[in-house]
C-alpha cells in the first residue's frame, strides 16, 4: 500500500470502490451471449486462459480497445485463449458495437440487460 491509502487509512477515508489485484481468481459467474449462449467463467477457466473486456458501447476508450482485442482474438484464440465482451448496454446497441468495430468473438449481455433480449433475438 502507498502513502497516499495509508494517509487515507489513518484519517478514517472509506474506499468502497473494488480493487483488482493481479493474481486474484475473478469472481465466477454465468451470462448469455448475443447468440443466446450461455458462457460460464469457471467452465471457461477450465479449459484455459480467459480475457474479458467489459464495456459500454459509449465509451471512447472500449472503442479504442475492443478493435485490438479482436487482432489479439483472431491472433491467439484458438490457442486454447478464451475471448469475451461483457457490455453494459442492451442486445440492439451490442450488436450494433460489434459491427462497427469487427468484433468477432463472443459478447455476453449483463444480466440486467436480458431484459426483452428473447424479443430481439425471435
Amino acid at each position: 500500500m502507498g502513502i497516499l491509502g495509508r494517509l487515507a487509512r489513518w484519517i478514517g477515508k472509506q474506499d468502497h470502490m473494488t480493487h483488482i489485484v493481479a493474481g486474484n481468481m475473478a469472481a465466477g459467474f454465468s451470462l448469455n451471449s448475443l447468440d443466446y449462449k450461455d458462457y460460464s467463467l469457471n467452465a471457461l477457466l477450465a479449459r484455459g486462459p480467459v480475457v474479458a473486456g467489459f464495456f459500454k458501447v459509449s465509451c471512447p476508450v472500449c472503442q479504442f480497445t475492443f478493435p485490438f482485442l479482436e487482432r489479439l482474438h483472431k491472433r491467439y484464440g484458438g490457442d486454447g485463449v478464451t475471448f469475451l465482451g461483457i457490455s453494459q448496454d442492451d442486445a440492439r446497441a451490442t450488436q450494433n458495437f460489434a459491427k462497427e468495430y469487427g468484433v468477432t468473438f463472443p459478447l455476453l449481455l449483463d444480466g440486467k440487460r436480458l431484459r426483452g433480449f428473447q424479443t430481439l433475438m425471435a
